[in-house]
């Protein structure tokens, strides 16, 4: 599973630089990159509240299967068009289709992972994904940005990974006597640290993956910095994964949450200071990776410490859903802000970002301290 997860990760993590340095080479401008990053949350919204039914209908394998495919035929059309009303539609089903892949898996690891040391097989499965995105952005530079070989980079991977699920055991964890399926209300109240992290990966997930790039080359920095800058945000995530995770097994979630979200705050706050010197630069991208990325990975592990069988269903296509909206809002609010102060607007709205959560984060716990969520915990 690990192993199909790092593959898939390593074509997708070639078309992050790939398709942002495409657009900027294009002459697009930032408000419209922000867009087109945005498409696939958009496909995450529309799909995520059938996530349910879905897996009522369809086994776990066969949801995996039909994502990846959407996806890969996203990122045909991709390669076979240069208009930007062709390109929305094709990361809508490029990032949508494998967006979902991941959100699937995700549901089947929470279900399947034992409490005391969920914490950290999370952080396995995002080591691996990150593993996978930053070799894929590395190599990036490698296959260049126009012709066929440069979008070869990023299906061929992709379909191996893709091979390698179909021949994985991967079964239905519903039965009829798990626990019945909750409101979005009761999901929210039960894990409200959880939605308030999610919220917060989601709104900024897109500034390292595409935006991060081009503030990289409006400051001054080249193409191989600006395309390295991902490599060293996916570095210190998976770096900082499985330690983050295993410290919130131990110490609990809220308190490394907390923590992620002050050090994300401190890193966008030094970052322009260090574009001049491109070691320190990609140092502190790199910090950002290991704290920001443990926003969404502890989440989701916390996600799974309150709900089990089909209530699990509900929590985590919530949890998609929080998070599909808030990707969707935060291209366009990240792209807006670079463009009203550019470039240094992005990493303002990074600032604001990170030191939301904090408030929100303590108010939450106060409210929600003795809470007795024990009817929707996995037993044993």
């Amino acid at each position: 599973m690990f192993f199909a997860v790092f593959l898939l990760t390593l074509g997708y993590g070639v078309s992050f630089p790939l398709l942002a340095i495409r657009l900027e080479q294009s002459g697009v401008g930032a408000a419209r990159i922000g867009l087109n990053a945005a498409m696939p949350a958009l496909g995450w919204l529309l799909v995520m509240p059938l996530l349910p039914r879905l897996h009522h209908h369809f086994s776990t394998k066969q949801l995996l299967l039909a994502f990846l495919t959407i996806s890969l035929l996203g990122l045909t059309s991709l390669a076979a068009s240069h208009r930007l009303d062709v390109w929305l539609s094709g990361r809508l089903a490029f990032g949508g289709g494998i967006g979902m892949l991941f959100r699937v898996l995700e549901y089947w690891l929470n279900a399947t992972a034992p409490t005391a040391i969920r914490g950290r097989i999370i952080g396995i499965y995002a080591f691996c994904f990150l593993l996978g995105i930053a070799v894929g952005s590395l190599l990036q530079p490698q296959f260049g940005t126009v012709g066929v070989t440069a979008f070869a980079a990023v299906g061929l991977p992709m379909m191996v990974g893709g091979a390698v699920l179909a021949a994985l055991s991967i079964d239905r964890i519903l039965t009829n006597q798990d626990s019945a399926p909750i409101s979005t209300r009761t999901a929210a109240t039960v894990a409200p640290l959880a939605v308030a992290a999610v919220i917060c990966y989601g709104l900024y997930e897109d500034v390292p993956a595409y935006l991060l790039s081009v503030y990289s080359l409006r400051v001054g920095m080249g193409t191989d910095i600006a395309a390295y800058t991902l490599t060293a945000y996916a570095f210190g995530n998976l770096i900082g994964a499985v330690p983050l995770g295993i410290l919130s097994d131990k110490l609990g979630r809220a308190p490394v949450l907390s923590g992620c979200a002050a050090v994300g705050m401190m890193c966008a706050l030094v970052l322009p200071m260090s574009a001049s010197t491109s070691q320190t630069y990609l140092l502190i991208i790199a910090l950002w990776g290991a704290c920001a990325g443990a926003l969404y990975a502890v989440g989701l592990a916390m996600v799974g410490d309150h709900f089990s069988g089909q209530a699990l269903i509900s929590a985590n296509a919530l949890f998609g859903t929080v998070y599909a909206a808030a990707a969707l809002v935060g291209p366009l609010i990240n792209g807006a802000a670079m463009q009203l102060w550019d470039p240094h607007g992005l990493l303002l709205s990074c600032v604001v970002i990170f030191a939301a959560y904090l408030p929100v984060a303590a108010f939450v716990a106060r409210r929600n301290q003795g809470l007795d969520t024990s009817q929707w915990e996995q037993s044993g």
